[in-house]
């Protein structure tokens, strides 16, 4: 995601360790997981929760039955004629 090699992975948590100090890093550590969990389980309620409401309208406003409709009224049926009469076909140089 970030293309983080190891190399920089060890000098960052080389830098937390001298800024946090070696004591409190653990419990940094445990704070930011519970913080990221905290915020996948926010993001996939609000996920469901968008989907719920968007089956919702699709139910209230029938959209299955317009879409239906459109789809209906817009179908063109032509049929192409690719034959090419014998007068409109174009004859190389005979030169």
């Amino acid at each position: 995601m970030f293309d983080i090699g190891f190399f920089e992975l060890l000098i960052i948590l080389g830098i937390a360790v001298m800024v946090v100090g070696p004591e409190n890093l653990p419990r940094l550590a445990r704070s930011l997981g519970k913080g990221w969990g905290e915020f996948q389980n926010t993001f996939s309620e609000l996920k469901q929760e968008v989907m719920d409401e968007t089956e919702n309208v699709k139910k209230t406003a029938n959209l299955e039955e317009i879409e239906q409709e459109i789809s209906a009224a817009t179908k063109v049926d032509v049929d192409v004629n690719l034959d090419l009469n014998e007068g409109n076909e174009i004859k190389p140089d005979q030169n």
